[in-house]
């Protein structure tokens, strides 16, 4: 959080910064007159602050919502995605370095969170996305390749990629080592346990991975 302010004060130092910390008497206290326009132009502070003081930031009208890390609300079951998804803001942003890590629905979480009313259906997207995808797994190249390019063509106009190389010049090229690790007799036991289990075999079988 003090990164942030710290930046802010660097690059925009015009801006009235409200960094939001503290015990709950003096969060009070920086909330005093913040209905006000122009009493800062900014706001800091952290998810659980703001699932703490959701009642107060939903009584607000905000320009935009910024979200740092913003694979921090991939699952939309949570509470913090769904306090979030009804603050009232004009326009938002999500920043995060990993917009997927497990499951291609953590991408719709994320889309149906910037723009609700194009990604309504969490069923939609995932039958023209995620099943089509666990037959990557079968390497069926041709259909892979259609259902990367549609999710590509899809996702184009609403995300901005920055690469390190981009941003960074003095950082060196990144290698990749791949080091093998032989198993231990104990993790070859729970291994082969786990594959030969009724439900994995099943999963195997049915060839939706996914879930």
């Amino acid at each position: 959080m003090l990164n942030w302010e710290t930046e802010f004060l660097k690059w925009c130092p015009a801006f009235k910064i409200l960094t939001y910390f503290g015990s709950a008497k003096e969060r009070k206290h920086k909330r005093q007159g913040w209905l006000k326009p122009n009493s800062f132009h900014v706001c800091i502070t952290t998810y659980r602050l703001v699932i703490q003081d959701s009642k107060v930031f939903k009584r607000k009208k905000w320009k935009y919502l910024i979200l740092d890390e913003a694979h921090l609300i991939k699952n939309w079951k949570s509470q913090r995605w769904q306090t979030l998804l009804n603050f009232n803001s004009k326009r938002r942003i999500l920043l995060t370095g990993t917009p997927l890590q497990n499951d291609l629905m953590e991408l719709w979480s994320l889309m149906h969170f910037l723009m609700p009313h194009i990604f309504q259906s969490h069923q939609e997207f995932k039958d023209w996305f995620s099943k089509p995808i666990s037959g990557m797994v079968e390497g069926q190249e041709k259909v892979n390749k259609e259902v990367v390019d549609r999710l590509h063509n899809v996702l184009r106009p609403f995300i901005l990629r920055r690469l390190k190389r981009d941003v960074e010049k003095q950082l060196p090229k990144k290698h990749e080592h791949v080091i093998y690790c032989r198993l231990s007799r104990r993790q070859r036991n729970l291994y082969e346990d786990f594959i030969a289990s009724s439900e994995t075999q099943a999963t195997l079988a049915s060839t939706n991975y996914f879930g």
